[in-house]
C-alpha cells in the first residue's frame, strides 16, 4: 500500500483497488495540511482539541485534492460503540455539518458522491467497498469496536442491502501495530490467543489489525480481498499521528472513501 501524492496531500492507497472505477480511497498521513503544534499538520477530526478553523480547512484541502464534494462529506461520531449509520440522502452530510445525535463509528451509503470518512490515531481504520452493488463504508474499530465485531457488523450490513459477501472488499488502514500496543489481560480475554502474545511482565501485545481480518474473514470475505497496510502508526510517527506515539494528545489521520458517478 504506497504513499502517492495527491495535489496537496499525501494518501496511502491499496494499489489492488486501482481498477474500480470512480472509487475514490485512501488513508491520509500528518502533511498536506493547516494545523499546528501536535495536530500538525492534516488532522481531521473535530473532537481532538485542534482549532475548528484548521479542521475545516483541512476537509476543505482533502476534499479539493480529491476533486470530492465537501458538501456532502459525512463522517463517524466516533465514541467506540459498535453503532453503524447509512448516510441516505437525508443523512448526507451528518457527523461534518449535522450532529448524529449518539456515537456512531461506521457510515454506510450507496450513494453517489457522497465522501464518507472515519478518523483514528493507533486505532482500525477499515474502509469498504462493495463492487455488486457500488456501496461503500468507512469504520473505526478502536479495541472496544474491535472486540465487538464492528467490522463483521459492517460486511453484515451491506450484504443486507444486497452485497454477495464474496463481492466486498476491505482495506485495513495504518494502526498501531502488535509491535508497540501493549494491553492488560482484561483487554487481551476479549481476543482469541491467536491475537496476542503474552509478556513477562504479565501484559499481553494485542495484534488488532490481525483480530480485524479475522472478523471479516467469519464475515464471509475473501481473504484475498481483504489488504492491510502493514505500517504501525506508533512507529511511523513521522508520518501518522498516534495517541500512544504522542503521549495522548494528537490528531487524527482520515480513512476517506467515494463512489463517484
Amino acid at each position: 500500500m504506497p504513499v502517492r501524492k495527491i495535489n496537496r496531500i499525501s494518501l496511502y492507497q491499496n494499489e489492488s483497488w486501482d481498477g474500480f472505477k470512480n472509487l475514490v480511497h485512501g488513508f491520509t498521513t500528518r502533511s498536506g495540511g493547516a494545523s499546528t503544534g501536535a495536530y500538525e499538520s492534516l488532522s481531521m477530526s473535530p473532537r481532538r482539541g485542534d482549532d475548528m478553523a484548521c479542521v475545516r480547512r483541512n476537509e476543505k484541502i482533502l476534499c479539493e485534492s480529491l476533486g470530492l464534494d465537501l458538501s456532502r462529506l459525512t463522517s463517524t461520531r466516533q465514541e467506540h460503540t459498535d453503532n453503524i449509520k447509512i448516510a441516505d440522502k437525508e443523512h448526507i452530510g451528518y457527523g461534518v455539518y449535522r450532529d448524529w445525535g449518539e456515537g456512531v463509528d461506521a457510515c454506510v451509503t450507496l450513494e453517489k458522491n457522497v465522501p464518507l470518512l472515519c478518523y483514528s490515531a493507533d486505532c482500525v481504520p477499515i474502509l469498504f467497498y462493495a463492487a455488486d452493488i457500488e456501496a461503500v463504508a468507512a469504520c473505526h474499530a478502536g479495541w472496544r469496536g474491535s472486540a465487538a465485531n464492528i467490522g463483521g457488523k459492517v460486511a453484515a450490513e451491506l450484504v443486507k442491502m444486497g452485497a454477495d459477501e464474496k463481492n466486498i472488499y476491505a482495506e485495513i488502514g495504518p494502526c498501531i501495530g502488535k509491535c508497540c500496543y501493549e494491553v492488560s489481560a482484561d483487554v487481551a480475554e476479549k481476543f482469541s490467543p491467536e491475537c496476542y502474545d503474552k509478556c513477562s511482565n504479565g501484559k499481553y501485545m494485542l495484534d488488532l489489525a490481525f483480530a480485524n481480518r479475522l472478523c471479516l474473514i467469519n464475515a464471509g470475505l475473501a481473504a484475498e480481498h481483504i489488504s492491510e497496510s502493514g505500517i504501525c502508526t506508533k512507529c511511523r510517527n513521522d508520518l501518522f499521528f498516534s495517541h500512544r506515539g504522542q503521549n495522548g494528545k494528537s490528531g487524527t489521520l482520515g480513512g476517506i472513501i467515494c463512489m463517484k458517478d
